[in-house]
């Protein structure tokens, strides 16, 4: 039997390809490598919130002035009065930055493969099935001390950087006691009533995990006869049959859906944490922190295929069902206040609930029959990220052997992470409904899989270490800083999937009278199972790692100039391998090694480089009338890699918006070269303006695009492009006004173009890159009451259309259309320790919606989702 050990075997397997780039010497290897020993995260020193956004503004304004590189910030404190309970909602409000899904970041109008998150300076798992890069709606707000977007890249960040690089810096042991608690309710306008459905908790039957192994993949009842008398068993045919009807029986069918009123959001978070001085030089601090929250959301969707969208429809209720839950644990120590070490550990639990109901008419059954197809789902997911990380800072001071090593620093971090994903129950079933002899009757399918039952899991290891040393030196009152480190990753992630089908040639009833137990278990009854995926191959494994090491000058020439300078050498080694679990004759294996011995094989690629970066600095005062400004250039090659979704030669259902999407083991990395001009202007009372012009150089620019499908089947893939480009200008303020008023917000216009000759199904093979959104509009009007017992703000986040994939076959592409979302928040202070929160969510009722024009010249909205209005009330207390 190909089981999990078995591909556990296949696991290593990947990864010796990935550490060692010897395929002749991986295939004989049938265990993991020896991790590395060493990985830590990057230690971050106190910010003191001191309660406003115009404070907490000024309190980043240091650290974005000190770096040679441009980079965004975004604090504590800003998050919390914009009530965004998630990191990826928060960084809406970054210049230049979109959110897509609720989960994903496109920076500069490039997708979230252009974009490198980090854990304070760490790489970390994805829990995600359909992507390899971190959704951010699994990370709560109330873990982050500060959120850093760079735009230019510089050494000390890995190569792997397109759009921009987004490090989550989570909060430190505090300097003293610590103690809060949040309460909070809420409701979503779309979500007042919703599907109910029976519970559908479980995992794959152990009846049918021994199945599989017993009967070699084939749970047919003649193959069961066949099996149990070659092993000397004397069984009838019937026998034989109730074998396989008891494998039925084994299955969660509870998929019964009823309308019925849905629960309200919920939300809890509790603080605490102190600091102890035990000697003068020595103080300890620690802290312990835990959120929960809840929400039910209906997401229902109309879907039209973009050849004849008039006959080939349909219209899902889907109601969705999210359990958020967190903890956190931090200790840490300083000495002398040249030395700190923290240890961290964070549990984050996300659990999804998804009741589905669909009618719809196709070519195959047209809408003047009024016989809609039917399609009754649930689906439950389970995601789970536990990260253990370990930092440290010091400097040598006082232990220096010499004058000149006095200020010689070292920062450090080690992490250790494990993010899985379980779907331990997902069914779908199957039929039609005729109106016009039962209008309310459904006639479930009579096909090989009436019923399909997926079983799906992810797991998804990183380790991750690295260091950096810094020295300054004194050249004439003149500063050099010289700087280097290392970086080092290793991933393995596994994806396994079964799906198990359940025919039968029963007509009329619902899914629960069909497969109920009584029916199931009368051999008069036609009913049959059997293993398959339905749509190809769906498991995998893989191995990544990535060693660096970076060094870099700083050089202060004058008071006004700067000028920076750095490289790191990064070897990159991956190797992705389908796995065929219900391969039990070792055909599908063999042939993996052979091609494996291919010297044109695409499942392992090794490769070093050296990557460059450039930036220079010109700082001044009294420049159009600010008290301090700085202009920066930089410049820099970097490169973007395929995912290890996206090279895996199986096939996935996106779980957001229900399309099958293929991985392509041919793509090949793109080469960035990124050009960056920026002015920054500071102004009395923390008014600030910053303008910004980029433009990146993209080869082999990685897009997704139609694929090969259905009409009534929208089917995705991967390509690389020729070339392409994306340049455009940013502006970004804050403005104090009257009354206690300020402004605040950002502005980016930009364009791109991509050029595709390579392949002849896309319709327009010169156009923008896919994801890429010509303006992307953030603005904030806040108030501040002068007694500072109240605050409000109104936020309007939007971005123009995006292009969701490239069309094929004279279809034109496909858009994402603008979602204008402006929210309104308001907080009251009536004593020191007591604050009530007020957000009303998405005022203008927009949803998503999906265009595409067909090869006829009709504009066909391929695609809408509602999303509705949602309103919070939050009340918390705080020491």
């Amino acid at each position: 039997m190909l089981t999990k050990q078995f591909a556990r075997k296949q696991l290593s397997l990947a990864v010796a390809l990935a550490t060692t780039g010897m395929v002749s010497n991986a295939i004989a290897q049938e265990a993991v490598p020896e991790q590395s020993e060493q990985f830590s995260p990057s230690s971050l020193e106190e910010v003191v919130v001191v309660g406003r956004l115009q404070s907490v503004a000024a309190s980043l304004d240091d650290e974005r002035l000190e770096l040679p590189y441009s980079a965004d910030f975004l604090g504590f404190e800003a998050i919390s009065r914009a009530g965004d309970s998630t990191i990826g909602a928060a960084l809406r409000r970054v210049t230049g930055v979109t959110l897509v899904d609720n989960k994903f970041i496109y920076i500069r109008g490039l997708g979230e493969r252009y974009s490198n998150v980090t854990v304070n300076g760490a790489a970390v798992p994805s829990p995600d099935l359909a992507r390899s890069v971190i959704p951010l709606d699994l990370f709560p707000s109330s873990i982050v001390e500060s959120l850093k977007v760079q735009k230019s890249w510089g050494p000390e960040l890995p190569a792997n950087f397109g759009g921009g690089a987004i490090d989550i810096r989570t909060r430190s042991v505090p300097s003293g006691p610590v103690a809060s608690v949040s309460i909070g309710k809420g409701m979503n306008t779309e979500s007042k009533d919703g599907l109910a459905h029976l519970d559908n908790s479980g995992s794959m039957p152990q009846a049918i995990k021994d199945a599989i192994g017993r009967y070699k993949g084939d749970l047919t009842s003649s193959n069961i006869y066949d099996i149990e008398v070659a092993e000397g068993n004397a069984i009838t045919r019937d026998e034989a049959e109730q074998i396989q009807r008891n494998l039925i029986l084994s299955l969660n069918r509870k998929v019964a859906m009823s309308q019925d009123s849905l629960d309200r959001d919920r939300d809890l978070k509790v603080d605490l944490g102190n600091a102890w001085d035990v000697s003068d030089a020595l103080v300890l601090g620690a802290s312990v922190s835990a959120a929960y929250d809840d929400e039910y959301r209906n997401k229902d969707q109309t879907k039209r295929s973009i050849g004849s969208p008039e006959t080939s429809f349909s219209e899902s209720q889907r109601t969705v069902y999210e359990e958020r839950k967190t903890i956190a644990v931090v200790l840490g120590a300083e000495y002398a206040d040249d030395n700190s070490v923290q240890l961290s550990h964070y549990l984050i639990k996300n659990h999804q609930d998804e009741a589905r109901y669909t009618e719809g008419y196709s070519n195959n059954n047209q809408v003047s029959d009024d016989r809609p197809d039917v399609d009754y789902v649930t689906r439950k997911e389970e995601r789970e990220l536990e990260l253990t990380q370990i930092s440290g800072s010091h400097r040598l001071g006082e232990f220096s052997p010499l004058s000149a090593l006095e200020m010689l620093s070292l920062d450090w971090f080690y992490s250790d992470a494990q993010a899985t994903t379980e779907v331990p129950s997902g069914a779908s079933f199957v039929g039609t409904i005729d109106r016009t002899t039962d209008p309310e009757t459904p006639f479930i399918s009579q096909s090989a899989s009436s019923g399909q039952f997926a079983f799906l899991s992810l797991e998804d290891n990183v380790e991750s270490w690295g260091g950096r040393a810094e020295l300054p030196i004194d050249i004439d009152g003149r500063e050099l800083v010289v700087s280097g480190g290392w970086w080092n990753s290793e991933k393995s992630r596994e994806y396994l999937g079964y799906t198990v089908n359940v025919g039968t040639n029963a007509t009329v009833g619902t899914p629960q009278s069909v497969f109920s137990d009584d029916r199931i278990n009368d051999l008069n009854n036609t009913f049959d199972i059997t293993l398959g995926t339905g749509f190809g191959n769906e498991s995998y494994v893989a191995g990544q790692k990535i060693g660096a090491f970076f060094g870099g000058l700083d050089f202060r020439m004058t008071e006004e100039w700067r000028v920076t300078v750095g490289a790191r050498w990064e070897e990159y080694q991956q190797a992705v391998l389908p796995v065929n679990l219900l391969d039990f004759t070792g055909v599908f294996n063999q042939q993996l090694a052979q091609q494996l011995q291919d010297p044109d094989q695409t499942f392992a690629i090794q490769n070093d480089d050296i990557y460059s970066s450039f930036a220079l600095t010109y700082s001044g005062y009294n420049f159009l009338a600010s008290e301090e400004f700085q202009v920066r250039f930089s410049v820099s090659e970097t490169v973007v890699r395929p995912d290890l979704r996206e090279l895996a030669d199986v096939a996935y259902i996106d779980p957001e918006l229900s399309v099958r999407v293929f991985g392509n083991p041919a793509l090949e990395s793109t080469q960035i070269r990124n050009f960056d001009l920026r002015g920054e202007f500071y102004y009395e009372g923390g008014d600030n303006f910053t303008v910004s012009l980029f433009y990146k150089d993209l080869e082999l620019p990685i897009e997704q695009v139609e694929g090969a499908g259905s009409d009534d089947d929208t089917v995705l893939t991967y390509l690389n492009g020729d070339s392409g480009e994306i340049y455009g200008i940013e502006f970004e303020g804050l403005k104090t006004l009257p009354a206690g008023l300020f402004l605040s917000g950002n502005v980016t216009v930009s364009d791109s173009e991509i050029t595709i000759t390579t392949n002849n199904e896309v319709t327009n093979t010169e156009r923008r890159l896919t994801g890429h959104s010509k303006y992307v509009v953030n603005a904030s009007l806040g108030y501040d009451s002068p007694d500072e017992k109240h605050s409000a703000s109104l936020l309007y986040n939007v971005s123009s259309e995006r292009i969701f994939f490239a069309g094929t076959s004279g279809n034109d592409d496909a858009f994402e259309q603008p979602f204008g979302s402006l929210d309104v928040i308001y907080n009251y202070y009536p004593t020191e320790t007591l604050s009530l929160k007020v957000k009303v969510s998405n005022l203008l009722d927009s949803s998503r919606e999906f265009e595409q024009q067909n090869s006829s010249g009709t504009n066909v909205k391929i695609l809408e989702q509602d999303v509705g209005r949602s309103i919070g009330l939050n009340l918390s207390w705080k020491y």
